[in-house]
């Protein structure tokens, strides 16, 4: 009897560790959803100062240095293309439409998002580009 009960208690534990271990799982892709979800629609309406604080430390001068060059584009839509999502990394392809103010024409981007999990946040070096009209 006392043995049945140790094991129900070693059974029940073992079940609760690997419930929160599968939450910890679903709390990251959750996290990684939002995140790139807030970044994307930050770029959608061209708020890169904001998008660049998503921005890994080590690509943030490329982001800035990009960005600037874009200060008269105003991007109209955006659609998401591609997701391929691990436990740590992920990478989005997202294409941008939009237009600059110096020129009425419909202009396409694309970017891809390159999403790395390091001390519980979600950070991204994207790589923009133009496609010609």
């Amino acid at each position: 009897m006392q043995i049945r009960r140790v094991a129900m208690l070693v059974l029940g534990s073992a079940l609760a560790i690997g419930s929160w271990g599968c939450a910890t799982l679903t709390d990251q892709n959750t996290m990684f959803h939002e995140t790139q979800k807030r970044y994307t629609h930050l770029m959608r309406f061209t708020d890169f100062d904001r998008a660049r604080s998503f921005v890994a430390a080590d690509a943030r001068r490329a982001f800035q240095d990009r960005t600037v060059a874009l200060r008269d584009i105003h991007f109209t839509d955006y659609a998401i293309q591609e997701i391929d999502s691990g436990k740590t990394s992920a990478t989005v392809t997202v294409e941008y439409t939009g237009y600059r103010s110096s020129s009425p024409v419909v202009i396409t981007f694309s970017e891809e998002q390159h999403w790395t999990l390091a001390d519980n946040a979600w950070t991204v070096r994207p790589t923009l580009q133009e496609h010609s009209p």
